[in-house]
């Protein structure tokens, strides 16, 4: 198969594909935008106090020349690569670029028979390491690394990131993202698994009917990754392990981080990868793209495997225009993205089409709803105030998209048909 770095573009620079050139600027539309949401309470109350809220937007124009290249123009409000908010479920996206970008590099380096969908099992040597070699609700009951992509893209699994944090290890991703540019971002734990010791990777097998194609042996990564973000200490209060109350600030240096600048380069990167340099791109194939341009865009009743019920509506992972409904879409308009949810913080960083009125554009943005200071007690104003606030937020960029003149046309044919 040829990879999809042959097929683009080499002369096309980063800075001028996302950038173009540099207009005046009558006025900014999100400015605009923004003083729309103040027109109800939820909007009113965020803004009034986007300080309180830790409110940072990044909305990206997209304008295509006559050969078709995507031209990018980004307005933001208070986006700070500095500021520290916890990512949560976002980290699930790198580790799914990455692993399947070093399953394509361990295939051109001598295994040829490794894909996404070959199966594994993870053993254990220690105390809290796990065995997995039986997953249900992947095709055939054998784990995979598409399918625990296709777990956190439809649902946000957090055991699926988990086996792909064993199959990179804290090294590789670090050192893999900071290669790339992504200098703001550090994934350095797992999710939901008190007690691990993140330093070390278990053994993984990956093997066919055959016989074992790849294996790697337990990992022990002794370098520690320095979070440098501003503002790591949050709130009044928290409740620890044991449940206690600790009447001091949240300590979430030890944390995960990933910038919303990270973050939204690096949709771009997925999205539009011919208008990354190749330093800065995932090496995937072309069916790679398409594989995660389907399991981002579809709503969970779509997925083949597994089969979700109606627990997970359309606007489940959907924060952008659908997160304050659960009535069900008509897929015209689709959201390829990844959503973070916890500790009172949401964040929603997504490529926006409307394939009826040819409509497409970037909103990246990211929120912290938790008035009384108080971390890890589950009272956090999501419901009423943050699902509602971004879903508004959504429908108004988009609504502004849909007035918005464009010289070209875009075709989005490649995003309709990695939907099928």
């Amino acid at each position: 198969m040829k990879y999809f770095a042959a097929l683009i573009l080499a002369s096309c620079q980063f800075f001028s594909c996302t950038t173009g050139k540099t207009l005046p600027r009558r006025s900014d539309p999100l400015k605009q935008i923004l003083a729309g949401l103040k027109n109800d309470a939820v909007g009113r109350e965020v803004l009034k106090n986007s300080s309180a809220y830790e409110l940072q937007v990044i909305y990206t124009q997209i304008d295509r020349d006559t050969s078709g290249k995507a031209h990018f123009t980004s307005y933001t409000y208070h986006a700070d690569s500095t500021r520290y908010f916890y990512p949560a479920s976002m980290v699930k996206m790198p580790l799914a670029l990455l692993s399947l970008e070093k399953i394509n590099n361990l295939r051109r380096s001598g295994y040829p028979r490794l894909s996404r969908k070959t199966a594994y099992r993870i053993d254990s040597l220690r105390a809290f390491q796990r065995n997995f070699s039986v997953d249900s609700t992947a095709p055939g009951g054998l784990p995979s690394i598409a399918h625990d992509i296709r777990e956190v893209f439809t649902i946000s699994d957090n055991l699926a990131y988990n086996r792909m944090f064993e199959f990179l290890g804290r090294d590789y991703i670090n050192r893999s993202l900071r290669e790339k540019g992504y200098s703001r971002t550090g994934i350095v734990h797992r999710f939901n698994y008190p007690g691990r010791d993140n330093r070390y990777a278990s053994p993984i097998t990956f093997y066919d009917a055959s016989g074992t194609i790849f294996k790697e042996k337990e990992r022990f990564e002794e370098h520690i990754w320095e979070n440098t973000q501003t503002g790591t200490q949050k709130g009044k209060a928290y409740y620890n392990a044991g449940d206690s109350l600790v009447r001091q600030p949240f300590d979430m240096r030890s944390k995960n981080w990933f910038a919303l600048t990270d973050m939204e380069k690096m949709l771009r990167a997925v999205m539009f990868p011919e208008a990354v340099p190749e330093p800065g791109r995932f090496y995937l194939t072309a069916d790679d793209y398409a594989f995660l341009w389907h399991y981002m865009g579809i709503f969970p009743r779509e997925c083949d495997f597994p089969k979700y019920d109606s627990v997970y509506y359309d606007g489940y992972v959907k924060f952008f225009l659908f997160g304050d409904s659960r009535a069900k879409q008509s897929g015209t308009i689709r959201v390829f993205n990844k959503v973070g949810e916890a500790y009172g913080t949401l964040t929603d960083v997504a490529y926006i089409v409307d394939f009826e009125n040819n409509v497409e554009f970037i909103l990246a943005a990211t929120l912290l709803c938790n008035r009384d200071g108080v971390f890890n007690d589950d009272k956090y104003e999501y419901d009423q105030t943050g699902f509602p606030f971004l879903a508004r937020l959504g429908r108004k960029v988009y609504e502004y998209e849909l007035k918005r003149t464009r010289k070209v046309q875009p075709d989005l044919a490649r995003y309709r048909n990695a939907l099928r």
